[in-house]
């Protein structure tokens, strides 16, 4: 009927079903390329997993298809706009309608097992459905994404829009994180309050420069601008889970009133929290800070808990000590402290474990990148242990599921996961193995 957009890889049509007389849109990929067989099969992979995905804040695409080397997306139409139609003319009410429904569909993504990253999240991919809100495009991995580029002779595979996109985005060799949804979730809310990006066309490199975020509206309540803030801090450990969000923002639209039982905060220079949200890795253990629901250890896991539990024991006893003067010391104890509530946070629960690993690492490095010998005297020993058992917990955990990873592609997928993690840390001949048994492995559709 009409093209109604179209960006570097796609064009999205306005179409009718002419045999159910329904409109409908039509997403096309590549309209001037086309994918050879290994890269339709790389496609088919991907929308399985997001085909599976049943969320009422998610658009759920009803059909995937390939013409001619060109996939293809069959979604249903919404006439009411996005979110961008909201911008610099929000209430209070609708941000938090906002915020709650954008952080329930990132949610149901983000403990998806493997997670589901967005890495687009801004006004103009959540559309309007009466009073709620809906999140749209996603379901493309990086990988994909630079599959797309190469095919489409030299386009840019940068993963996201600039605006949008968090400080660690502008990092070499950065993952994609669950956290930098997050910082994107908030650069849409300040942009839905304001009517401008809080760091305009720069997103967060400008934080990487040293840039503050410009002060909120006044008229708007001290518990939305600080969640705002929390979504956009720098760092990505401290910024709020998905479930946090979805769940404050539900207690706001509610009406239920806050006591000071329900407020927290932490002082030095990581103040992760100054209301009843935890941060992704929060600084410290806290009866108000909410966290998933713990499993049972396996008993693969019971010496590596034990390990953690020395671990803590440690951190318990060196904290204790005076509070160092030097900055380096203390940035390196905030990223090592972080490190281990993470690492723990991975071992105690099976949703999001492998990025809870992942960021955990990270936070190591980040520790260790502050140079302080002090705290290389005596951490650096602690950290090697933990190191070791992602490593070990992670080849444990794909060996147990080996056999049915040669048969399952999701299962593959998610034991590829695990090898591909223990091979950051240590790049041996086992996991390189175990890698190569499976990672090319043909399934036939019957």
């Amino acid at each position: 009927m009409k093209k109604l957009g179209e960006g570097g890889f796609s064009e999205v049509w306005l179409v009718e079903d002419t045999s159910a007389q329904l409109t409908l849109v039509l997403k096309v990929f590549l309209p001037t390329a086309q994918l050879d067989e290994s890269g339709i099969e790389m496609f088919r992979q991907e929308f399985a997993l997001v085909y599976n995905l049943n969320h009422p804040n998610l658009l759920k695409y009803t059909y995937f298809g390939v013409c001619v080397g060109h996939p293809y997306l069959v979604m249903p139409y919404y006439n009411s706009g996005s979110a961008e139609d909201l911008l610099g003319n929000c209430s209070e009410r609708k941000a938090w309608q906002f915020l709650h429904d954008v952080s329930s569909g990132l949610a149901c993504m983000h403990e998806h097992q493997p997670p589901i990253i967005h890495q687009d999240i801004k006004p103009a991919n959540v559309l309007l459905d009466g009073n709620s809100y809906i999140i749209t495009d996603f379901g493309i991995s990086s990988n994909v994404k630079h599959m797309l580029g190469e095919s489409a002779e030299g386009k840019s595979t940068v993963q996201g829009t600039r605006p949008y996109m968090p400080p660690e985005k502008f990092q070499r060799n950065q993952m994609p994180l669950v956290a930098s949804d997050i910082w994107a979730l908030g650069a849409s809310l300040y942009e839905m309050l304001t009517g401008r990006l809080p760091f305009g066309g720069k997103g967060g490199e400008a934080q990487l420069a040293g840039e503050e975020v410009p002060p909120l509206p006044a008229n708007y309540s001290d518990d939305l601008k600080e969640v705002i803030m929390q979504c956009l801090a720098p760092v990505p450990g401290n910024r709020p889970f998905a479930t946090d969000l979805e769940r404050f923002a539900a207690e706001h639209l509610a009406q239920i009133s806050y006591t000071p039982s329900s407020i927290h905060t932490s002082n030095g220079p990581y103040n992760s929290s100054s209301i009843h949200i935890s941060g992704q890795y929060p600084a410290n253990s806290s009866s108000h800070a909410q966290s998933p629901k713990s499993k049972k250890l396996p008993v693969k896991g019971i010496i590596i808990g034990a390990c953690v539990a020395v671990v803590v024991l440690l951190v318990v006893l060196f904290s204790v000590r005076g509070k160092k003067s030097h900055q380096a010391y203390d940035e390196a104890m905030g990223f090592y402290q972080r490190g281990v509530q993470t690492y723990q946070q991975g071992m105690d629960n099976t949703q999001g474990q492998l990025e809870r690993f992942k960021h955990a690492l990270v936070l190591f490095d980040s520790a260790q990148a502050c140079q302080n010998t002090e705290f290389q005297e005596v951490y650096t020993d602690s950290i090697n242990i933990i190191r070791g058992n992602i490593h070990d917990y992670c080849l444990a955990e794909a060996k147990e599921n080996l056999p049915g990873a040669f048969l399952e592609n999701g299962l593959r997928e998610n034991v590829l996961n695990y090898l591909k993690l223990a091979k950051l840390i240590n790049d041996d001949s086992e996991v390189n193995t175990l890698i190569d048994s499976i990672q090319y492995i043909y399934i036939p559709e019957d």
